[in-house]
């Protein structure tokens, strides 16, 4: 995450999740690393199933997006986020995880491993 990390999110990130899995890659993919961090952020609100917000009609392709995230993104702190959302709250298979081992940052190839091996059970 940046050196000033934006954890306030509000009715911005509220909109881009409920306007859908574009929306949501539109800032995932963007420039704007402190949208990025807000967004991820709200996402692990939106995700815990303490809050029981309904995620079902995203819930493959945002898999998909945080794991495209978490092998592509040149900032390590949303690369860390992306990690613990998968970790945190999803099922596999992660099998974009898998065939990008080469491109996960070292620190993160144990998450990725554990998190492939634990869908192989």
């Amino acid at each position: 995450m940046s050196q000033e990390f934006d954890c306030n999110y509000g009715e911005e990130e509220f909109s881009t999740i409920k306007a859908g899995i574009e929306a949501i890659e539109a800032v995932l993919t963007g420039e704007d690393i402190h949208a990025k961090e807000r967004l991820l952020y709200c996402l692990d609100w939106y995700m815990d199933p303490y809050y029981q917000k309904n995620l079902s009609e995203i819930q493959e392709p945002l898999i998909e997006l945080l794991q495209k995230i978490a092998v592509s993104d040149d900032d390590i702190g949303i690369v860390d986020e992306a990690f613990h959302l998968l970790e945190a709250y999803t099922e596999g298979p992660y099998e974009i995880l898998e065939r990008n081992m080469d491109s996960i940052p070292e620190e993160y190839k144990p998450t990725a491993l554990y998190l492939i091996n634990t869908n192989n059970k």
